[in-house]
């Protein structure tokens, strides 16, 4: 887009030339605005499309919800451009009602790729919102009796670091619970700085030659199970864990158990080194499939009729077991936090809504409301911008009451 306030005229100074060349310029700029948002004048619903990918997809008034509150909030974020909202996509029991799509930047292990625009063939970096598949891997290992319980101790699985054990004996005492619930202890650091910054533990994670070493040599800030301290170094050691106790790497465990059973096979794990796989952020899938995340959650476990993951992990994953905001007042968002899932209760009218969710930075979410039998996925672009439009806002002040009123 031209910045007019930047550019200098290569024409003399004639009150009616220069007036002219203003008008014209504004008018390319305008034009080009307007090219690069790409929104039209009048929203216009229309039934997401059936694809061949385990979606039925169905009409909002026949799924039961208010057409015109849907589109006051599309109205609402075409007037609002920077929104920084790359997609929403709503499902009402089982079925997909409400799926777009806006223009952003792509971004990917910390920085923009310089690519930008989202269809709903584009896979979309999830952030944090990994922590969730990596927790429900977790589950799944468990089902097979391939890992015992959540409170198997962690040093079980890394016998080779029993050492550092000796010189501070309470990580001996550390259990995956601790992990699940991000009350470790273990000190870490990957936001003071940049991820690019030699002094930031996440690249010291991903240059290191030995990553499970550095995290369980971190200092033991915190007897393990007393504080909430939100730490990518623990999720990580939930994926390798996952690793050994499958003798398969994280991501073709996931293939296995997971993404080929849920029809998902457009998706993108990093790594870490070769054989270990980053499950703390940046699993990359198709908003479509992460939907399909939320509903086998909401369906305890069930995807079309074969129980993929069991409805005691689901129902135990995503209930609180500990309430951040007894730590610090960061976490004001939220309501609770349980195995790698995030709750929140949402009040339309007089009433309040229960709800879990999968939540990354930049603003990706896989909420799920229980009582609505619904599921919600929103990605988005605000990973160094503050949010000009919420997307629990967009919940509580739109779609609850769309789908309730």
């Amino acid at each position: 887009m031209f910045n007019i306030s930047r550019m200098k005229l290569s024409v003399p100074y004639y009150p009616v030339k220069a007036l002219i060349f203003f008008f014209f310029i504004l008018s390319v700029t305008l034009a080009d605005c307007k090219k690069n948002d790409n929104y039209p004048e009048l929203y216009k619903y229309e039934i997401p499309d059936q694809l061949d990918d385990g979606w039925i997809t169905e009409s909002l008034s026949d799924a039961g919800i208010d057409e015109k509150v849907l589109s006051k909030l599309m109205d609402r974020l075409y007037a609002t451009p920077e929104h920084n909202i790359h997609s929403i996509l709503l499902i009402k029991k089982s079925k997909l009602v409400f799926e777009e799509y806006f223009s952003g930047e792509k971004f990917k292990l910390g920085k923009y790729t310089g690519e930008s625009g989202f269809t709903r063939d584009d896979l979309h970096t999830l952030c944090s919102a990994t922590k969730s598949f990596t927790s429900a891997l977790l589950g799944i290992a468990i089902d097979k009796g391939l890992i015992k319980s959540v409170d198997e101790k962690v040093f079980n699985f890394f016998p080779e670091n029993s050492d550092l054990i000796a010189t501070t004996p309470g990580k001996g005492n550390l259990t995956i619970r601790h992990l699940l619930t991000m009350t470790s202890g273990l000190q870490w650091d990957d936001e003071s700085t940049s991820y690019y910054d030699p002094a930031n533990d996440m690249y010291k994670l991903f240059t290191s030659s030995d990553p499970m070493r550095f995290i369980l040599s971190k200092q033991l800030i915190n007897t393990p199970g007393t504080v909430f301290r939100y730490a990518n170094c623990n999720t990580n050691l939930i994926g390798e864990i996952v690793h050994r106790a499958t003798n398969r790497r994280l991501d073709i465990f996931c293939d296995s158990v997971l993404f080929s059973r849920l029809g998902i096979s457009s998706y993108e794990w990093q790594k870490i080194k070769p054989e270990i796989i980053f499950t703390s952020g940046d699993l990359m899938l198709r908003p479509r499939d992460m939907a399909k995340f939320g509903q086998l959650f909401l369906n305890k476990g069930a995807w079309y009729g074969e129980q993929l993951i069991s409805e005691a992990w689901c129902t135990e994953s995503t209930s609180m077991h500990i309430d951040p905001n007894d730590f610090s007042t960061v976490y004001r968002w939220s309501d609770g936090y349980g195995f790698q899932w995030w709750q929140r209760d949402y009040t339309s009218g007089r009433k309040s809504y229960n709800s879990y969710f999968a939540s990354g930075w930049g603003g990706q979410l896989i909420i799920v409301i229980p009582e609505l039998e619904t599921v919600i996925v929103f990605t988005g672009g605000n990973y160094y911008t503050g949010e000009k439009i919420s997307c629990y806002t967009v919940v509580e002040d739109y779609i609850i009451p769309a789908s309730t009123d």
